[in-house]
């Protein structure tokens, strides 16, 4: 191919890229900051807390890309962050029976997940 084509297929596949990050951060800084507010904390380290969640999860996804470029392996200090804040971050997500549901996250006339079983 040639240079410009290069070029292009390089920016629009960035871009793209780029968007699915932006809208899976942004879903999920909001999930966990929920969950925050609604376990009792702060706003302001409700607002924290997904950032250093996430945080974790990127500098050890870097750090490790980085060994990868300079032909080493990873370390175990990085690999052990990215796993302890995937589990975090999966924690954060995972329903559970005690959770009260979202503010606006029902429609009417549509029964809760979290309301328990219907009898009949």
């Amino acid at each position: 191919m040639d240079a410009p084509t290069d070029c292009l297929i390089r920016a629009t596949t960035t871009t793209s890229v780029a968007l699915l990050v932006l809208t899976a951060a942004v879903a999920s800084w909001r999930h966990m900051r929920r969950l925050a507010l609604d376990h009792g904390e702060s706003a302001r380290t409700a607002a924290l807390i997904p950032l250093s969640v996430d945080g974790v999860i990127l500098a050890s996804s870097l750090s490790i890309l980085c060994a990868n470029r300079a032909s080493h392996r990873g370390g175990r200090l990085a690999r052990a962050h990215l796993i302890v804040g995937r589990l975090a971050s999966l924690a954060a997500k995972s329903p559970s029976p005690s959770r009260r549901p979202l503010a606006g996250s029902s429609r009417p006339g549509r029964r809760s997940p979290w309301s328990g079983p219907t009898r009949c």
